[in-house]
């Protein structure tokens, strides 16, 4: 397993070189920037390092859609919320069928809401005040889409999603379609395993007559257990992932999660690479019921200048 944690290190390290003619500022030239936001407990909580993460489950939809074809459970179910920075909530849901020989359907559904914020004009000569307040407006975003997963071999699954994303603030907005794809490959090296994931492949859109490209992101991760295997009620389970943006430098994910009797989970993370965040700190409790396997999930994002955030997940298996 050494050798294993030695190619995962040098892996990360590589994939993370920038080019010298890339000098550029991106931040800021991109939109829909809320469907880079965690959508579960648990990966929030490994730092976002999960495109490798064989029991992900529903929760394969946001960070690899070919872990669901993984799987054995028929169905699975994920609903996330969080209250996110500056008074703003972030919700998601996430389904998967699975069909044997066919493969794994999935729905997904990501809601982001802005609140209510209110509306302001400069005043005339005829008026007094340093603003006008003309009420409040609304703003949000959210995204749908359906998936696709299907294991081509015993070592080998691959993904996809389609997703409709909207965005409004009072009566403008911008729509698209993005599509998201991953691999999954098992090597066969000790717990080895390695994956890839495109997330939000689009078209540029336009909102307010100006263009803006998607938040596209190419992910690139290795994990394996220290301890036990995917299938032990024990283990010890290291993450490391690489995530080249398209509207920033590139970052390092690093998780590592510890499973205790098969029933109390144990995640922290890190990411490298970002200005304002990086450590994650989360648990899981697990057990079972008359509707299947559940899980509860909660996790800790730290900010240095915004307020702390809390992610809270359920996830089934029947």
């Amino acid at each position: 397993m050494n050798k294993c944690l030695s190619l995962l290190f040098i892996f990360v390290i590589l994939s993370t070189f920038q080019s010298p003619a890339q000098e550029f500022n991106k931040v800021g030239t991109s939109g829909f920037v809320f469907l880079e936001i965690p959508a579960s407990a648990r990966f929030a909580a490994l730092g976002e390092a999960g495109v490798t993460m064989l029991d992900a489950g529903s929760e394969g939809l946001y960070v690899n859609p070919a872990l669901t074809a993984l799987g054995n459970q028929r169905f699975t179910l994920n609903v996330s919320y969080a209250n996110w920075y500056v008074e703003t909530q972030h919700q998601a849901v996430a389904l998967t069928y699975r069909v044997p020989v066919i493969g794994t359907f999935g729905l997904q559904a990501i809601y982001f809401d802005f609140g209510t914020i209110e509306k302001t004009i400069n005043p005339t000569l005829s008026q007094t005040g340093s603003y006008i307040s003309l009420g409040e407006y609304s703003a949000g975003a959210y995204a749908v889409g359906l998936s696709f997963a299907r294991q081509l071999t015993d070592r080998f699954a691959f993904g996809a999603s389609v997703k409709y994303v909207r965005e409004n603030i009072d009566t403008y907005h911008a729509d698209n379609v993005v599509t998201d794809i991953g691999f999954v490959y098992l090597t066969g090296f000790h717990s080895l395993r390695i994956g890839t994931f495109l997330q939000s492949f689009g078209l540029e859109t336009k909102y307010a007559g100006e263009k803006f490209k998607m938040p596209q992101q190419l992910k690139m991760g290795l994990s394996g257990e220290l301890l036990g295997n995917m299938a032990a009620a024990n283990r010890l389970t290291l993450l490391a992932e690489a995530v080249q943006p398209n509207d920033n430098d590139g970052r390092i994910h690093m998780g590592m999660e510890g499973l205790l009797l098969n029933a109390l989970y144990l995640r922290g993370g890190y990411k490298f690479g970002y200005e304002h965040e990086n450590l994650c700190l989360g648990f899981g409790l697990a057990f079972n019921s008359t509707f299947g396997r559940m899980r509860c999930d909660f996790a800790y994002m730290k900010h240095k200048s915004l307020d702390q955030t809390m992610r809270y997940t359920l996830a089934m298996e029947f």
